[in-house]
């Protein structure tokens, strides 16, 4: 096997994008496509597929986990891989803060929006985690693995499209997003897991009332 067939959520969302790009594109923009897909650690041959393939012929042979640092395994026991993706989004802390913000402000938010003009270095457009579009506002989430170093996601040996590791990549795309959204007039609100009462594994102590207070005050 070329590649991997293990991939996070942010992973497989960068795969399934560029799939999406590349079944529209030219026969020569499908190559470069391809290439940056290879570079996240997808192999279609691994698989089988030929290259017509789909986002959901990905999804269906390859096993997708969480983000959140909640959703894994952080000593390498083995864990039930379905509720690892089971747990992905719904329930975690990402999702809701990002719910509370919706709640406070009285919009429904784009998630995992992307701008053209956000890029990553191997040419793909850069989620963000939340877009207000009639406020020309971004809110980001910041788990754990924003400001410390975690295993389960920056591994040394693993590189990234950049040339560096998943860490360091991190680091890079974060502080792009502070410095391009504002260029083209979008305010950019950061909130961390540390700015709420949060437990020994970093999660956030969910008091709903406390929490939206705190949420208030840093959207304002």
């Amino acid at each position: 096997m070329k590649g991997r067939k293990e991939f996070t959520k942010w992973e497989a969302d960068e795969i399934m994008h560029l799939i999406e790009e590349k079944v529209k594109a030219s026969s020569d923009k499908q190559i470069s496509i391809r290439n940056k897909i290879r570079r996240l650690g997808f192999y279609a041959s691994d698989f089988g597929l030929s290259g017509g393939y789909t986002s959901n012929d990905f999804k269906n042979c390859v096993t997708i986990t969480a983000n959140s640092t909640s959703d894994s395994d952080q000593t390498g026991s083995s864990i039930n891989k379905s509720r690892r993706i089971k747990r992905s989004r719904k329930d975690s802390d990402e999702n809701y803060v990002l719910d509370i913000c919706d709640e406070i402000l009285n919009l429904q938010s784009s998630r995992q929006h992307r701008f053209s003009f956000l890029l990553g270095d191997a040419g793909t457009k850069l989620p963000v985690d939340s877009y207000y579009e009639s406020k020309n506002l971004v809110v980001e989430y910041r788990e754990l693995q924003h400001t410390e170093p975690v295993l389960h996601f920056d591994k040394p040996d693993v590189m990234t499209a950049s040339g560096v590791s998943r860490g360091e990549q991190r680091k890079i795309y974060d502080q792009r997003r502070r410095e391009v959204l504002p260029k083209f007039g979008i305010k950019l609100v950061e909130i961390s897991y540390s700015d709420f009462e949060y437990d020994s594994k970093k999660r956030i102590v969910r008091n709903r009332i406390n929490d939206t207070t705190i949420i208030k005050k840093l959207l304002s």
